[in-house]
């Protein structure tokens, strides 16, 4: 009677630690490109996660914290851990770029000033440091704030369950921005021996948000999909023939179910010290008997991603 028991404890356990949230970092840089505020949003809607932290990275980070912030509140989800990353790369300070999707702040939205201050690098390492857990940290835009924290602790790499990752285009050669954005930072972690999911253009360009699937976000009634519909038209400025393209939402979708998609095995470098090749991702296959630290995408199941991701989004904010 007594083995039945154990056997009946260790399999719920067991049952119990197979649907335990995944505990995330995610690393945004919100208010460009209109895909972070939608992969932010797929991150708050997923109870196979669990957001641990926000941190916010390159040009004008402040309004990039405001922007999540506001994003946040609308999800009921302002006890998240905010912070401010780095405004510019390792290699090229000074290079910033504007930004398009603030009009949909108001003087009301303003982060706290403590947010503001928290610089990301230093939270990131402290959290990862302070966890009993191992976290998957979730970057969707340059490399930076990752690569700063790798080099401030490099204890934390012992932390780190996995980086799953938006960026890089493996089999185009072709530069991806938030590669070239800081392709310094990049090469660091890419070489850092954490393992690395690269989600890059390779898969994320077949996932075109269009038709009834807008249409279904359109006519959504939660204020949170209407505050997203709201970004997509500021980021469409007028141009109803632009659709979005889904990049960083996969990321944040293949970090809980990583069956959407099929990988290559192997090692990712990335050259930055020409201006000719700069951003460029390099993948080398890992022979079957060697180790690799990287799985690159170069498949996708499109129509079951676009389902999840337009199911989660479009719903109510779902509660703590």
């Amino acid at each position: 009677m007594r083995r039945i028991l154990l056997a009946l404890i260790l399999s719920l356990a067991c049952g119990w630690a197979a649907k335990r949230p995944i505990p995330i970092l995610f690393d945004t840089d919100i208010g460009g490109d209109i895909d972070d505020a939608l992969a932010l949003a797929l991150a708050l809607q997923s109870p196979e996660l669990d957001v641990r932290g926000v941190t916010t990275v390159s040009d004008d980070t402040q309004q990039r914290t405001r922007l999540a912030w506001k994003e946040l509140g609308l999800f009921g989800r302002q006890d998240i851990p905010l912070a401010t990353g780095a405004s510019e790369s390792l290699f090229h300070p000074g290079d910033t770029r504007p930004l398009g999707q603030y009009k949909a702040l108001t003087a009301a939205d303003a982060a706290p000033q403590a947010t503001l201050r928290l610089r990301a690098a230093s939270f990131l390492a402290d959290t990862l440091m302070g966890s009993p857990d191992k976290l998957t940290l979730v970057p969707v835009g340059p490399l930076t704030n990752i690569a700063l924290a790798l080099k401030l602790e490099p204890a934390i790499k012992q932390k780190i369950e996995r980086i799953v990752l938006m960026g890089g285009a493996f089999a185009l050669l072709r530069p991806e921005y938030n590669i070239v954005r800081d392709a310094a930072a990049a090469q660091i972690v890419f070489q850092s021996g954490v393992p690395v999911t690269a989600v890059g253009l390779d898969v994320t360009l077949e996932c075109r948000l269009e038709g009834r699937d807008l249409e279904r976000l359109r006519s959504a009634p939660a204020p949170s999909a209407r505050f997203l519909w709201e970004l997509i038209e500021l980021w469409r400025n007028r141009n109803p023939a632009q659709y979005p393209i889904l990049h960083d939402p996969l990321a944040v979708a293949v970090t809980m179910m990583p069956e959407l998609i099929e990988t290559h095995r192997g090692h990712v470098s990335v050259e930055y010290q020409s201006p000719l090749t700069e951003g460029i991702t390099m993948f080398r296959p890992a022979r079957p008997s060697a180790p690799g630290d990287t799985l690159v995408a170069h498949k996708v199941d499109v129509r079951r991603f676009l389902d999840l991701f337009i199911e989660r989004v479009a719903a109510a904010p779902r509660p703590r």
